[in-house]
């Protein structure tokens, strides 16, 4: 868990850059993978559960897939840079997010 104090800064940030809060610890969370792995090309896979098909909707059961999330880490780049890298990632990977990750 983050203190009231840190979860409210980091928020702003994420309002602030026009992301989420999701996108703002996804960028914090790669940024340790990278710093503890010495790797810059960093992949983190995350569920996502959602029926976009008005046909989907009245079957039963539970969906979901998982989204790869890549970024590149460069040590040239802002925090700026890199949670707008992210948003964009993650925003670009909804788009595909019907499709399962083993094709």
């Amino acid at each position: 868990t983050l203190p009231l104090t840190l979860r409210n800064q980091v928020k702003a940030l994420a309002q602030r850059q026009g992301m989420t809060l999701f996108m703002a610890l996804l960028a914090a969370f790669q940024v340790l993978l990278y710093r503890y792995s010495g790797q810059s090309d960093i992949v983190v896979g995350s569920p996502i559960a959602n029926r976009q098909r008005a046909e989907l909707e009245p079957l039963i059961g539970f969906f979901i897939n998982t989204l790869v999330m890549r970024t590149q880490i460069r040590e040239e780049d802002s925090v700026a840079d890199l949670l707008q890298q992210v948003r964009r990632m993650i925003l670009e990977a909804y788009v595909h997010q019907d499709v399962p990750l083993s094709e």
